[in-house]
């Protein structure tokens, strides 16, 4: 697969753009206020016990959700009283895990996590390793060295563990430990800092996430053929150094934009309209609600034939890629159902059901299938993050 990622401007907006082979999947908005992966020093403002919350306040202008049963035994406290649970008025360290999104609360945790190329460093207290990391030897001994790590540099604070990612494969073990070892300074850094911070500070904010998502792309090696283009010298010079020049390319022609030449105002007005037309004569309808996203796959006028089902069959699974591409552009997370068209044939569901697997497997994101209900509705879910994309984040 050849991929292309185009850095421009569009309507005064610094605008990253991913596409596969020719198609629009994922957009980046340069100019996102996120504060996924800050950390912060926050105030507790509010205990609910009957959701086991607490809600805090990290001087931003948002009040975070942080559940005090997935943190239980696992808070940072800058400042606490003498009751063993957390109370209104503790100050506590933590990240930031979701933004807010329309009239949902941001949410907070204080399992931190610093990530790397190859390695995140992680509250978990113990070291793991990708799925795709396969040699279990080497495992063996890198488990060993990368603890020795983080206890050499961060021997006073317990239960910091790692997660040694896909990319880490087909690096020497060196370049990991090396990457290790500034990560676990940076977080003793923040750790200590955080003991005499005044609340409501930000004490981290992560890389800058467009930047690491191109390196991890090409650490990868996710694509037969990658090219980073740009028309912007100021990111131009940003990425050189970062990134490995034989990827970059400056664009210079004055007499038609780079946007132009890879018509991305039209692949993005089609990429988020309400009904999605297909190839083969059927259509896509997202919806998104407050709770959900419900996405409905229409035959339209593109049965014809003798064989019904296997039309179906065509129609579903184009859908199944169309829908694949549409979360990741959009950015949905949470809920999803997806009504495609009933079939009948079990083994055509099987198929459906393994072609959409493996079309959710190129998310950035953890999209997980759930179930297809006895209506014959596909449940996944997609991971929370960054809020979700709507044209107008482009206007």
């Amino acid at each position: 697969m050849e991929a292309k990622y185009i850095l421009t401007e569009l309507n005064n907006k610094k605008i990253g753009f991913l596409l596969e082979d020719g198609k629009l999947v994922r957009t980046y908005l340069l100019s996102s206020e996120s504060l996924v992966g800050n950390i912060y020093t926050a105030k507790v403002m509010n205990i609910v016990p009957s959701i086991s919350a607490a809600f805090l306040d990290a001087g931003t202008g948002d009040t975070f959700y942080y559940s005090l049963a997935d943190n239980e035994g696992k808070n940072i406290f800058t400042k606490h009283g003498n009751s063993e649970k957390v109370c209104i008025g503790d100050e506590l360290l933590v990240q930031v895990s979701m933004d807010p999104i329309k009239t949902k609360k941001g949410a907070a945790t204080s399992l931190l996590e610093l990530k790397g190329r190859y390695s995140i460093l992680k509250r978990s207290g113990n070291v793991g390793f990708s799925k795709k990391f396969l040699n279990e030897d080497r495992k063996k001994i890198l488990r060993e060295r990368v603890k020795n790590v983080i206890e050499s540099e961060l021997g006073q604070y317990s239960g910091i563990g790692a997660l040694v990612r896909t990319a880490a494969s087909d690096v020497p073990d060196e370049l990991i430990l090396a990457e290790v070892r500034e990560l676990a300074i940076e977080m003793n850094s923040i750790l200590n800092a955080a003991e005499w911070s005044a609340v409501k500070n930000r004490l981290y904010t992560p890389p800058i996430e467009y930047i690491e998502e191109l390196r991890d792309i090409i650490a990868k090696n996710k694509y037969e053929s990658f090219k980073v283009i740009t028309d912007l010298e100021d990111e131009y010079d940003l990425m050189f150094g970062k990134i490995n020049s034989e990827y970059l390319e400056m664009y210079t022609d004055d007499m038609v934009s780079l946007s132009k030449v890879y018509n991305i105002e039209d692949k993005l007005k089609k990429g988020f309209n309400r009904t999605i037309h297909l190839k083969s004569g059927g259509s896509i309808i997202v919806e998104p609600t407050e709770a959900l996203t419900v996405v409905d796959v229409n035959s339209g006028k593109a049965i014809h034939g003798k064989d019904v089902q296997k039309s179906f069959l065509k129609i579903n699974k184009e859908a199944a890629k169309e829908i694949a591409r549409i979360l990741r552009l959009r950015n949905l997370s949470g809920i999803i159902i997806i009504d495609f068209i009933s079939m009948k044939d079990a083994d055509d569901i099987r198929e459906l059901v393994g072609y959409l697997k493996g079309e959710l497997s190129r998310d950035e994101k953890r999209v997980t299938y759930i179930d297809m209900t006895p209506l014959g509705l596909v449940e996944l879910t997609r991971v929370k993050g960054e809020k979700p994309l709507t044209l107008s984040d482009f206007s």
